[in-house]
């Protein structure tokens, strides 16, 4: 199994009392006036050098630098003196440019089977892996491992975890949820009903089953493991003989291009036009193509996506969109078009790293800022009334009102 490095920008202690991993940009803990101006001028130096998206979202990186020297400026501890550093570097609204702040660990984190977001300061359940479990939607959760679950959400806000060797990332609601393999996921409700569930390894994905009228349901977590694109294509195999697929992309945070390329092409019967990646003066770093790869999937498509549908998983829907393979059910992506090809381990366990190269379909149009569904849910408003019953005329829910729209669509019901 691959090693994850975990953590979070407020956690120094563990990064410095592992003292391992690979050589730094600007040596060790404590940080000294020197070690502080070299992470402030490495930094802005590879911001400088290679982001795309100055122009396209309005930042003058001029501004952006005095941001980042100003936090040299301040009396404060490594801690603070980082938190200040990460806060500038939001300031470019990029999630692919980032500081990761890593925790060694032998074993790659687990994920819970659920998913929760923020509403109006309540945090809801708003998906779940295990179709048993669906009258857990739209229930609000009020400790989560015992702590506050607003205040443990708000404490992963903009951290993110990733795992050596691999493409995976962590990050908001999935952090705030994830813990060791093997460990229980403990949640109190709102009532005070205790729920217990067992986090699994996010190698454990995807996971496959097949709805009433034999409409099949492909989940994919990651992108972020090598072999998951021998999995994925098991996975799509056993629904081969489905009347219609639902592909649930919801918090799947993105991963390895090779590998959302990969699904895709087993989704098409024949070539289908590239993509490009240009770098910052628009110039061709290299094409995507797009061919069809083994017993191509013939029926109908519905792509789920949601809010942290992001990096290579909005490549996919940005496929499905440009290239007409199926609708998009859910709520607008994430986006993430670039790919952070330009990165550096700054201090022990903090890595940087900033985005260098744009997507763009065959029309020049990239999607750094998402893409809207086809079919929209508004799921902040339908969490709290799933368990009332059907949706449709003789159609019984299935507690998931983003599911539920995909059948409906693949049964031409709407």
């Amino acid at each position: 199994m691959p090693r994850i490095w975990w953590g979070s920008c407020f956690i120094l202690i563990c990064v410095m009392a592992l003292g391992c991993g690979p050589d730094t940009e600007c040596g060790e803990y404590p940080l000294s006036d020197q070690q502080r101006q070299c992470v402030v001028e490495t930094i802005d130096g590879m911001v400088h050098e290679s982001f795309p998206f100055a122009d396209y979202k309005g930042v003058d990186l001029d501004e952006f630098s005095a941001k980042l020297e100003a936090t040299l400026e301040a009396d404060t501890d490594d801690q603070e003196f980082l938190a200040d550093v990460r806060r500038a570097i939001a300031k470019l609204q990029d999630g692919h440019t980032r500081m990761e702040r890593h925790y060694l660990e032998d074993e790659a984190p687990a994920t819970a089977p659920v998913g929760v977001r923020d509403i109006d300061g309540d945090v809801v359940i708003d998906r779940v892996d295990d179709p048993e479990q669906a009258e857990l939607i739209g229930e609000r959760v009020d400790q989560i491992d015992g702590v506050k679950a607003a205040q443990q959400l708000r404490e992963h806000q903009g951290i993110t975890a990733s795992v050596e060797h691999t493409e995976v990332a962590l990050s908001g609601p999935r952090l705030a949820l994830a813990g060791d393999p093997g460990s229980t996921l403990e949640l109190t409700l709102e009532d005070g009903t205790a729920v217990t569930l067992q986090r699994r390894p996010m190698h454990d994905e995807p996971q496959t089953r097949v709805y009433d009228d034999n409409i099949g349901y492909l989940r994919v977590d990651t992108f972020g493991f090598i072999d998951d694109l021998e999995r994925i294509d098991e996975a799509i195999n056993e629904l081969s003989d489905t009347d219609g697929l639902m592909i649930d992309l919801r918090d799947n945070g993105g991963g390895f291009p090779s590998v959302s390329e990969g699904l895709f092409s087993r989704l098409i019967q024949e070539e289908r036009s590239p993509f490009r990646m240009v770098d910052v003066n628009d110039n061709v770093h290299r094409e995507l193509p797009m061919e069809p790869r083994g017993d191509a999937y013939e029926g109908d498509i519905t792509l789920l996506v949601n809010g942290t549908t992001y990096s290579a998983s909005n490549l996919v829907a940005h496929r499905f969109r440009y290239h007409q393979r199926g609708a998009l059910v859910g709520e607008s992506t994430g986006g993430g078009a670039a790919s952070p090809s330009n990165g550096a381990m700054i201090l022990p366990g903090l890595w940087f790293q900033v985005s260098t190269h744009v997507v763009r379909a065959p029309d020049g149009e990239h999607r750094e800022s998402g893409i809207e569904p086809d079919l929209e849910v508004d799921v902040e408003e339908e969490v709290a009334g799933v368990q009332e019953g059907a949706v449709g005329d003789e159609f019984e829910s299935t507690g998931d009102p983003v599911i539920d729209r995909a059948i409906l669509h693949l049964n031409g019901e709407e």
